[in-house]
């Protein structure tokens, strides 16, 4: 495959910089970029994360301050984001408890832990999505979700969405993830979800290995969800496929070693996938299938300058030109940050 690629650059609209992770990126139309992520961050894990989006009117060449979505008392984390079938925008994301597990909190993570009652734990902590129906300038309250992934749901070619994720489950497991993977669809662009069906597990696998699903649906119909699947020897993509539109599923099968990809549909009927690649050379791959998701071409380097492997979970935008652009975070001087890349396929 050959590339061509244009810019590489951050987003530098927040300061004083804090650690930004999980960004989620859209053309929301007319070229129009939005991005939501988890900021307001001191690190990885911690009490602090909140949801901000950023947008970019030129095509990803300059971005606006972030506007922070979320607020609560726990940690918000790995937010997506869709535009459905009537133009109202979805932001999805799940907040966390594993600050409370780190066995040496600093007092700021210790203070949040103290002042947060188990009233506010079975009503902050689970999965939740906010609305917009005025193109972003004003969000709904955040309203409970029976599914997530780290991207969002699919916009099928009826008009529906499908989501495909990890079910919510106990409200006292530190993420609140349910021991199923489902389909979950909507009819009403994103207010109500109803259960489709329960995926398919690999014999000698876990359910509750395979993590942070994405999914669309090809241009022959075909709906492919990819995962991160958790199983030993070694962190993978997986992949299973729906053909009656999400009723059934495919075994699944390993894909590559990269992990957690996400899709787009590209105007000539190709789908691209793009990965974190969290060994040496740190960085974000790609790769391109030209049967709907039937098989893959060998893999390709997005990026490979990573300091260490706390980077990734990048997503894909196309502009009205046919440039690509991809988003990701990865560490910058100490602090985590968002990288923004232009690039063509030839």
């Amino acid at each position: 495959m050959q590339t061509e690629f244009i810019a590489d650059r951050w987003i530098e609209t927040e300061k004083p910089a804090t650690y930004h992770g999980w960004p989620t990126l859209i053309n929301a139309g007319n070229d129009h970029l939005m991005l939501v992520c988890s900021g307001n961050r001191q690190e990885h894990i911690c009490p602090f994360g909140r949801v901000y989006l950023y947008t970019s009117e030129d095509g990803g060449n300059s971005w606006s301050t972030p506007v922070r979505l979320s607020k609560g008392p726990l940690d918000d984390r790995d937010a997506g984001i869709i535009r459905a079938q009537d133009g109202s925008l979805l932001v999805n994301y799940f907040t966390s408890l594993h600050f409370l597990e780190s066995p040496d909190q600093p007092p700021s993570w210790k203070a949040v832990e103290e002042k947060t009652t188990l009233a506010q734990v079975k009503k902050e902590h689970g999965f939740f999505m906010l609305r917009s129906t005025d193109g972003g300038r004003t969000w709904s309250e955040k309203y409970a979700v029976p599914v997530n992934n780290v991207h969002g749901p699919a916009l099928l070619n009826d008009g529906t969405l499908l989501w495909v994720g990890r079910e919510i489950g106990n409200a006292f497991r530190s993420d609140r993830k349910g021991s199923r993977n489902i389909a979950a669809r909507s009819t009403d662009n994103g207010l109500t979800w109803q259960f489709v069906s329960e995926l398919p597990v690999v014999p000698g696998q876990l359910a509750t290995d395979y993590h942070e699903f994405h999914a669309l649906q090809a241009a022959d119909g075909t709906i492919v969800a990819q995962f991160r699947n958790h199983t030993p020897p070694e962190i993978t993509t997986g992949q299973t496929e729906s053909r009656d539109g999400g009723l059934t599923w495919t075994l699944p099968r390993k894909i590559c070693s990269g992990f957690p990809s996400h899709l787009l549909n590209l105007p000539d009927g190709r789908i691209l996938m793009v990965y974190g690649y969290r060994r040496k050379p740190y960085g974000n791959r790609f790769r391109i299938s030209s049967d709907h998701g039937k098989s893959w071409s060998d893999e390709a380097i997005l990026s490979d300058d990573g300091e260490n492997c706390d980077l990734g979970y990048p997503s894909t935008a196309m502009l009205s030109d046919g440039t690509l652009v991809t988003s990701w975070y990865q560490n910058r001087g100490g602090t985590a940050s968002l990288r923004i890349k232009h690039w063509r396929l030839r």
